[in-house]
């Protein structure tokens, strides 16, 4: 009976190990989408705090890594014209796809 239980384990470590990266990808995509418009710098602070909370799914990275993740995803989200391409998105896809 253990045996199953470790299946199961490892089958939700398997998903939450490829969805992780993804959910992360359109939680800043859905941030970049809604701060589209007059906000301006708005997406900057909106996109950074995003960007932290996100990197809270990652447990291995320093502070370090995260504040500079931060400042990625704020400078993504007050980036025009990027509203309409979710390239996050795309980017962790793609990475999951090169990842073994």
């Amino acid at each position: 009976m253990s045996d199953d239980g470790e299946k199961k384990e490892s089958l939700i470590l398997r998903v939450h190990r490829f969805l992780g990266p993804l959910a992360g990808g359109y939680i800043l995509d859905a941030v970049d989408l809604a701060s589209y418009g007059p906000l301006g710098i708005g997406g900057l602070f909106v996109g950074a705090l995003a960007g932290w909370w996100v990197s809270f799914a990652y447990p291995t990275l320093s502070t370090r890594w995260r504040l500079l993740g931060a400042l990625f995803a704020g400078v993504y989200c007050m980036t025009p014209f990027t509203e309409f391409v979710p390239l996050a998105t795309i980017v962790a896809v793609i990475s999951r796809l090169k990842r073994k």
